[in-house]
Protein backbone atom coordinates (compact mmCIF):
# COMPACT_ATOMS: atom_id res chain seq x y z
CA UNK A 1 0.00 0.00 0.00
CA UNK A 2 2.56 2.47 0.97
CA UNK A 3 4.77 1.45 -2.43
CA UNK A 4 1.90 2.37 -4.52
CA UNK A 5 0.91 5.65 -2.64
CA UNK A 6 5.11 6.78 -3.27
CA UNK A 7 4.59 5.34 -6.96
CA UNK A 8 1.51 7.67 -7.12
CA UNK A 9 2.90 10.33 -5.66
CA UNK A 10 5.87 10.14 -7.89
CA UNK A 11 3.69 10.82 -11.29
CA UNK A 12 1.57 13.57 -10.03
CA UNK A 13 5.14 15.34 -8.53
CA UNK A 14 6.36 14.82 -12.73
CA UNK A 15 3.39 16.66 -14.09
CA UNK A 16 4.09 19.05 -11.00
CA UNK A 17 0.48 18.13 -9.62
CA UNK A 18 2.14 19.22 -5.89
CA UNK A 19 -1.06 19.26 -3.96
CA UNK A 20 -1.62 15.63 -5.03
CA UNK A 21 1.84 14.44 -4.82
CA UNK A 22 1.78 15.67 -1.06
CA UNK A 23 -1.86 13.53 -0.44
CA UNK A 24 0.04 10.58 -1.65
CA UNK A 25 3.04 10.72 -0.13
CA UNK A 26 1.88 12.17 3.52
CA UNK A 27 -0.27 8.85 2.83
CA UNK A 28 2.59 6.78 2.43
CA UNK A 29 4.59 8.38 5.47
CA UNK A 30 1.57 8.03 7.64
CA UNK A 31 1.78 4.12 7.68
CA UNK A 32 5.49 3.52 7.23
CA UNK A 33 7.23 6.68 9.04
CA UNK A 34 10.49 6.15 7.89
CA UNK A 35 13.12 8.44 6.52
CA UNK A 36 12.39 7.80 2.84
CA UNK A 37 8.75 8.48 3.09
CA UNK A 38 9.31 11.68 4.95
CA UNK A 39 11.57 13.66 3.24
CA UNK A 40 9.43 13.05 0.02
CA UNK A 41 6.86 14.91 2.24
CA UNK A 42 9.46 17.76 3.35
CA UNK A 43 10.70 18.43 -0.28
CA UNK A 44 7.38 19.00 -1.52
CA UNK A 45 6.31 21.13 0.44
CA UNK A 46 9.28 23.27 0.35
CA UNK A 47 8.60 23.41 -3.16
CA UNK A 48 4.93 24.37 -2.61
CA UNK A 49 6.56 27.76 -0.63
CA UNK A 50 5.73 26.25 3.04
CA UNK A 51 8.77 26.63 4.32
CA UNK A 52 7.51 26.19 8.28
CA UNK A 53 5.81 23.14 6.97
CA UNK A 54 8.73 21.10 4.89
CA UNK A 55 11.54 22.06 8.05
CA UNK A 56 9.11 20.67 10.56
CA UNK A 57 8.77 17.50 8.79
CA UNK A 58 12.62 17.58 8.22
CA UNK A 59 13.44 17.53 11.84
CA UNK A 60 10.73 15.06 12.71
CA UNK A 61 13.38 12.92 10.10
CA UNK A 62 16.03 13.39 12.80
CA UNK A 63 14.01 12.17 15.48
CA UNK A 64 12.81 8.78 13.86
CA UNK A 65 14.81 6.23 15.98
CA UNK A 66 17.63 4.30 13.56
CA UNK A 67 17.07 0.50 13.20
CA UNK A 68 18.19 -1.69 16.13
CA UNK A 69 20.65 -3.46 13.56
CA UNK A 70 21.33 -0.27 11.54
CA UNK A 71 19.48 1.76 8.93
CA UNK A 72 19.69 0.62 5.32
CA UNK A 73 21.90 3.21 2.62
CA UNK A 74 18.51 5.16 1.89
CA UNK A 75 17.43 5.81 4.97
CA UNK A 76 20.74 7.41 5.77
CA UNK A 77 20.93 9.15 2.82
CA UNK A 78 17.53 10.45 3.52
CA UNK A 79 18.37 11.38 7.09
CA UNK A 80 21.87 13.44 5.46
CA UNK A 81 19.07 15.31 3.17
CA UNK A 82 16.89 16.14 5.87
CA UNK A 83 19.34 17.78 8.16
CA UNK A 84 20.77 19.84 5.32
CA UNK A 85 17.17 20.80 4.23
CA UNK A 86 16.58 22.09 7.10
CA UNK A 87 19.39 23.81 7.85
CA UNK A 88 18.63 25.84 4.48
CA UNK A 89 15.13 26.60 5.67
CA UNK A 90 16.36 28.37 8.81
CA UNK A 91 17.74 30.75 6.90
CA UNK A 92 14.82 31.15 4.56
CA UNK A 93 12.36 30.86 6.89
CA UNK A 94 10.35 34.87 7.24
CA UNK A 95 10.34 35.92 11.26
CA UNK A 96 7.19 37.99 11.81
CA UNK A 97 7.21 39.84 15.46
CA UNK A 98 3.53 41.98 16.48
CA UNK A 99 3.95 44.41 18.84
CA UNK A 100 0.15 45.90 20.03
CA UNK A 101 -0.34 49.28 21.54
CA UNK A 102 -3.32 50.67 22.70
CA UNK A 103 -4.00 48.08 24.85
CA UNK A 104 -6.24 48.97 27.48
CA UNK A 105 -4.59 47.79 31.66
CA UNK A 106 -5.70 44.47 32.54
CA UNK A 107 -8.22 44.04 29.27
CA UNK A 108 -7.39 40.44 27.17
CA UNK A 109 -5.70 40.65 23.98
CA UNK A 110 -7.05 39.06 21.40
CA UNK A 111 -4.37 38.11 18.15
CA UNK A 112 -5.17 36.77 14.90
CA UNK A 113 -2.83 35.75 12.36
CA UNK A 114 -3.82 34.81 8.90
CA UNK A 115 -6.97 33.81 10.42
CA UNK A 116 -5.91 31.72 13.35
CA UNK A 117 -6.24 33.16 17.45
CA UNK A 118 -2.41 33.31 18.38
CA UNK A 119 -2.48 31.87 22.78
CA UNK A 120 -2.07 34.96 24.68
CA UNK A 121 1.30 34.07 25.81
CA UNK A 122 2.71 33.41 22.51
CA UNK A 123 0.76 36.33 20.34
CA UNK A 124 3.58 38.32 20.77
CA UNK A 125 6.55 36.37 20.08
CA UNK A 126 8.43 36.45 17.57
CA UNK A 127 6.71 33.69 14.72
CA UNK A 128 8.23 31.94 11.34
CA UNK A 129 5.73 31.90 9.00
CA UNK A 130 5.82 31.33 5.06
CA UNK A 131 7.09 33.57 2.45
CA UNK A 132 3.72 35.58 0.95
CA UNK A 133 1.04 37.92 2.28
CA UNK A 134 -0.41 37.51 5.96
CA UNK A 135 -3.19 39.08 7.79
CA UNK A 136 -2.41 40.05 11.22
CA UNK A 137 -5.35 41.24 13.12
CA UNK A 138 -5.80 42.17 17.18
CA UNK A 139 -8.40 43.62 19.33
CA UNK A 140 -8.70 44.30 23.26
CA UNK A 141 -10.92 45.57 25.57
CA UNK A 142 -13.71 46.02 23.72
CA UNK A 143 -12.05 48.41 21.41
CA UNK A 144 -12.09 48.21 17.28
CA UNK A 145 -10.60 45.49 16.28
CA UNK A 146 -7.50 46.33 13.86
CA UNK A 147 -6.44 44.73 10.95
CA UNK A 148 -3.09 44.54 8.41
CA UNK A 149 -1.91 42.87 5.57
CA UNK A 150 1.72 42.40 5.25
CA UNK A 151 3.81 40.59 2.66
CA UNK A 152 7.42 38.84 3.81
CA UNK A 153 9.81 37.46 1.10
CA UNK A 154 12.64 34.70 2.09
CA UNK A 155 14.80 35.17 4.97
CA UNK A 156 12.91 38.61 6.18
CA UNK A 157 12.54 39.94 9.75
CA UNK A 158 10.15 41.57 10.32
CA UNK A 159 8.10 43.90 13.17
CA UNK A 160 4.26 44.99 12.72
CA UNK A 161 3.07 47.17 15.00
CA UNK A 162 -0.56 47.60 15.65
CA UNK A 163 -2.07 50.57 17.25
CA UNK A 164 -5.44 49.94 19.02
CA UNK A 165 -7.76 53.18 19.80
CA UNK A 166 -5.33 55.34 17.36
CA UNK A 167 -2.49 54.50 19.23
CA UNK A 168 0.52 55.50 17.64
CA UNK A 169 2.03 52.89 15.21
CA UNK A 170 5.69 54.86 14.27
CA UNK A 171 8.19 52.48 15.53
CA UNK A 172 9.18 55.05 17.59
CA UNK A 173 6.04 55.77 19.14
CA UNK A 174 6.91 53.66 22.85
CA UNK A 175 10.71 55.20 22.86
CA UNK A 176 11.57 57.62 25.76
CA UNK A 177 11.66 61.31 24.51
CA UNK A 178 15.73 61.70 24.18
CA UNK A 179 16.71 64.56 26.72
CA UNK A 180 17.01 68.01 25.75
CA UNK A 181 20.64 68.69 25.73
CA UNK A 182 21.23 66.26 29.42
CA UNK A 183 19.12 68.86 30.93
CA UNK A 184 21.19 71.90 30.67
CA UNK A 185 19.94 75.30 31.30
CA UNK A 186 20.09 77.95 27.62
CA UNK A 187 21.65 79.82 31.06
CA UNK A 188 24.59 78.49 30.77
CA UNK A 189 25.44 78.76 27.46
CA UNK A 190 24.43 82.47 27.10
CA UNK A 191 26.20 82.94 30.43
CA UNK A 192 29.45 81.42 29.98
CA UNK A 193 29.61 82.63 26.55
CA UNK A 194 29.47 86.26 27.80
CA UNK A 195 31.09 85.51 30.39
CA UNK A 196 34.11 83.95 28.14
CA UNK A 197 33.96 86.86 25.82
CA UNK A 198 33.95 89.25 28.27
CA UNK A 199 37.39 87.63 29.71
CA UNK A 200 39.05 87.77 26.71
CA UNK A 201 37.93 91.23 25.74
CA UNK A 202 39.26 92.41 29.28
CA UNK A 203 42.35 91.12 28.71
CA UNK A 204 42.62 92.77 24.68
CA UNK A 205 41.96 96.29 25.80
CA UNK A 206 43.54 95.77 29.06
CA UNK A 207 46.64 95.04 26.50
CA UNK A 208 46.10 98.35 24.03
CA UNK A 209 45.58 100.49 27.73
CA UNK A 210 49.03 99.49 29.07
CA UNK A 211 50.87 100.09 25.51
CA UNK A 212 48.98 103.64 25.28
CA UNK A 213 50.15 103.96 28.68
CA UNK A 214 53.90 103.24 28.08
CA UNK A 215 53.59 105.89 25.04
CA UNK A 216 52.67 108.15 27.78
CA UNK A 217 55.74 107.41 29.39
CA UNK A 218 57.90 107.50 26.93
CA UNK A 219 57.14 111.03 26.52
CA UNK A 220 56.45 112.42 30.06
CA UNK A 221 58.61 110.02 32.09
CA UNK A 222 57.63 109.96 35.87
CA UNK A 223 54.02 112.00 34.37
CA UNK A 224 56.22 115.03 33.75
CA UNK A 225 56.48 116.35 30.50
CA UNK A 226 59.75 118.34 29.70
CA UNK A 227 58.04 120.29 26.90
CA UNK A 228 55.07 121.96 25.44
CA UNK A 229 55.01 120.01 22.75
CA UNK A 230 55.33 116.84 24.81
CA UNK A 231 52.74 117.60 26.43
CA UNK A 232 50.58 118.30 23.38
CA UNK A 233 51.50 114.42 22.00
CA UNK A 234 51.28 112.38 25.06
CA UNK A 235 47.76 114.15 25.43
CA UNK A 236 45.79 111.63 22.67
CA UNK A 237 47.69 108.09 24.03
CA UNK A 238 46.79 109.52 27.64
CA UNK A 239 43.40 109.72 27.02
CA UNK A 240 43.44 106.57 24.60
CA UNK A 241 44.77 104.52 27.65
CA UNK A 242 42.27 106.11 30.41
CA UNK A 243 39.23 105.15 27.70
CA UNK A 244 40.57 101.55 27.27
CA UNK A 245 41.76 101.35 30.94
CA UNK A 246 37.50 101.61 31.48
CA UNK A 247 36.53 99.17 28.88
CA UNK A 248 39.24 96.51 30.66
CA UNK A 249 37.56 96.86 33.95
CA UNK A 250 33.68 96.74 32.34
CA UNK A 251 34.47 93.82 30.35
CA UNK A 252 35.95 91.99 32.96
CA UNK A 253 33.20 92.92 35.41
CA UNK A 254 30.50 91.92 32.27
CA UNK A 255 32.52 88.62 32.23
CA UNK A 256 32.45 87.67 35.79
CA UNK A 257 28.49 88.22 35.65
CA UNK A 258 28.70 85.98 33.00
CA UNK A 259 30.16 83.28 34.53
CA UNK A 260 28.06 83.78 37.35
CA UNK A 261 24.76 83.67 35.19
CA UNK A 262 26.67 80.49 33.57
CA UNK A 263 27.31 79.11 37.00
CA UNK A 264 23.77 79.61 38.29
CA UNK A 265 22.30 78.08 34.80
CA UNK A 266 23.84 74.67 35.95
CA UNK A 267 21.78 74.51 38.83
CA UNK A 268 19.16 75.74 37.54
CA UNK A 269 19.55 72.57 34.71
CA UNK A 270 19.09 70.13 37.29
CA UNK A 271 15.31 71.24 37.64
CA UNK A 272 14.08 72.24 34.91
CA UNK A 273 16.09 70.60 31.54
CA UNK A 274 15.64 72.72 28.30
CA UNK A 275 17.63 72.59 25.45
CA UNK A 276 18.97 76.10 24.27
CA UNK A 277 16.77 78.01 22.49
CA UNK A 278 18.05 78.85 18.54
CA UNK A 279 16.77 82.16 19.03
CA UNK A 280 18.93 83.50 22.37
CA UNK A 281 22.30 85.02 21.99
CA UNK A 282 24.41 87.48 23.52
CA UNK A 283 28.23 88.74 22.61
CA UNK A 284 30.51 90.99 23.11
CA UNK A 285 31.92 93.55 20.59
CA UNK A 286 34.78 95.81 21.14
CA UNK A 287 37.37 98.19 19.24
CA UNK A 288 40.46 100.20 20.15
CA UNK A 289 38.62 102.40 22.75
CA UNK A 290 35.35 100.69 23.23
CA UNK A 291 33.60 97.62 24.69
CA UNK A 292 29.71 96.97 23.87
CA UNK A 293 27.05 93.75 24.60
CA UNK A 294 24.90 93.05 21.87
CA UNK A 295 21.85 90.31 22.32
CA UNK A 296 18.63 88.88 20.76
CA UNK A 297 16.08 86.71 22.56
Amino acid sequence: MARSLMDEGDAKLDVRDFSGALRAYRAAHAIMKVPTTGIEVARVEAMRGRLVEAREVALEIGRIPPRPNGDPKPFIEAREEARKLAADLDRRIPILTIVVRGVPEGAPLEVKLDGGLLPTEEALKPHPVNPGRHEIWASAGGLPPVSKEIELQDGQRQTVIVGLGGASEDPDGDRPAKPSSRGVSPLVYVGFGVGGAGLIAGAITGIFSLTRASEVEALCPGGVCPTRSRLEQATQPKDAALTLANASNIAFAIGVAGVGVGVAGLFLSKREPKQPSSGASMHLTFGPSSVGVVGSF
